[in-house]
């Protein structure tokens, strides 16, 4: 086994997680295979242990060519069909950007998107659902599943390390310009494959490292939620999990300047990102991997989704938010009392009024001339009445938790120490961003990304969802001036 792949197991096995019914369902079998080889031996020893003897799986994939480091074609779908073959291992090959007549490029974890891939799925029932790709197509395959009642074994190969979806039972899904995270199916087992990894475009596997920087600033949200009494509950046993990787992901920075990725880098992120997906599913809430930094990712994706852009990686913009996280909490951090601040009332007719103000107020390029009927319109409204109905949600708890305030604000010195426990200092945090040739400034994403954008995503940030987050606290302080952009 993989040493890092062996680092997961043992923090499990240390955390207990096996020894929890639920949680231990929730935990994918990992396999990380060195070549083709050790893939062809590790899907047929799991095919005949998991399917009957004439089984027969459906795989899905998005019609791309995706590069491969072994076998005669050097394309993945190509070498992954060849090997099922010479397992024995039955297959329906399902394109789905065929089966759904658009280009690979337009199939995305939307709502609309997820309604016609359920047809898909409803269409082929098999005895397994294998997912050979990108993250999108894993939580719309894994989501379809769950939606339609399909009880068999789900399997993700990633063909690059961008996302934590290919281990985590929940879905990240797109509703108007507003993503969503939902309780999903979870991941039977994830073969991580260092031919397909290792040649992935290296902007997508410095989006997955993107991804994991979360964990470095979004445990501070959590901790804050909790201590001021607006989440109900807390743990660190995610925090745990994930610790045995915190040096591995710093060192692996270096190793996202090469391509094809180094074989630790490779195995290492690999490992990083299977936890990452886990830890979130055994704490039954993507929390501990998912603060600040990613509304502010949502936020600057509702912009491009409600004019029709092309994204930015998700973890390219994980990793910019996750630096303006980590300097905001350093400037929190530098509050040595909280005795003298005017908190906002929980007048949800006010912040839904500010949320309406913001809204207005986005930099959208123009649409259509006034007296013709702007297409956007009807999306933007429908965006706007999920954020309310989200913000709705937590500014009851904010209205509950509000008495209680002068608690929170008397417990401010060890509130502190334990944020700072939990997270990462922006000097520190900062290299690993650059070292790994992701954005440290709106301009250098992919496309680039305008600071009134990025601004606009940074003070928006608090009505994206019904979680609390660091902007959350900021608003409610009225102290959004803390929030520090590059």
């Amino acid at each position: 086994m993989n040493r890092w792949f062996g680092t997961l197991q043992q923090a499990l096995d240390k955390e207990g997680i096996f020894k929890d019914r639920e949680k231990a369902l929730l935990v994918p079998v990992q396999h990380y295979a060195e070549s083709l080889g050790e893939l062809r031996a590790a899907l047929l020893n799991w095919s005949r242990t998991c399917m009957s003897a004439n089984g027969r799986i459906h795989v899905y994939v998005d019609g791309a060519a995706k590069k491969c480091s072994e076998g005669p074609t050097r394309d993945i779908d190509r070498e992954f069909r060849g090997l099922l073959g010479e397992a024995g291992i039955s297959c329906n090959w399902i394109d789905l950007s065929a089966a759904l007549s658009v280009i690979p490029g337009d199939i995305h974890a939307s709502h609309d998107c997820l309604e016609r891939v359920r047809g898909a799925v409803r269409e082929r029932k098999g005895d397994a659902a294998v997912v050979l790709g990108s993250g999108s197509i894993t939580d719309l395959v894994k989501h379809a599943l769950r939606m339609e009642d399909i009880a068999v074994p789900f399997v993700s190969i990633p063909t690059a390390l961008t996302v934590t979806a290919f281990t985590s039972a929940f879905a990240v899904i797109d509703f108007h310009g507003a993503k969503r995270t939902l309780p999903s199916r979870p991941v039977s087992a994830a073969f991580w494959v260092k031919p397909f990894l290792e040649c992935a475009p290296i902007r997508m596997s410095r989006a997955g490292y993107g991804d994991l920087l979360a964990r470095f600033v979004a445990y501070g949200d959590w901790l804050l939620g909790y201590r001021l009494e607006v989440m109900e509950r807390y743990d660190e046993s995610a925090f745990r999990l994930m610790e045995p990787f915190a040096e591995g992901i710093r060192r692996a920075a270096d190793g996202f300047e090469e391509s094809p990725l180094p074989p630790e880098t490779t195995a290492c992120t690999a490992a990083a990102l299977a936890m990452a997906g886990i830890s979130m599913s055994t704490a039954g809430e993507t929390t501990p991997l998912s603060g600040f930094e990613h509304v502010i990712s949502h936020g600057l994706d509702f912009l491009r989704l409600a004019s029709g852009r092309d994204l930015v990686f998700h973890g390219e913009q994980v990793a910019l938010g996750s630096l303006v996280s980590a300097r905001t909490i350093d400037r929190l951090l530098g509050l040595d009392s909280l005795r003298d601040i005017a908190w906002r009332d929980a007048d949800v007719g006010r912040s839904l009024a500010v949320l309406g103000g913001r809204m207005a107020g986005a930099p959208l390029p123009p649409g259509e001339d006034s007296s013709f009927k702007d297409p956007r319109r009807e999306k933007l409204e429908a965006a706007r009445a999920e954020f309310s109905s989200e913000y709705r949600q937590k500014c009851a708890r904010w209205a509950a938790a509000r008495s209680r305030i002068a608690s929170f604000a008397e417990s401010w010195v060890d509130v502190r120490r334990e944020l700072a426990r939990l997270t990462l200092r922006a000097g520190e945090l900062e290299p690993l961003v650059k070292k790994a040739g992701l954005p440290c400034r709106p301009e250098d994403t992919n496309p680039p990304t305008a600071e009134d954008e990025l601004r606009w995503a940074v003070s928006f940030s608090p009505f994206i969802r019904s979680r609390m987050n660091l902007s959350d606290l900021l608003f409610w302080m009225g102290r959004e001036d803390l929030a520090v952009l590059p």
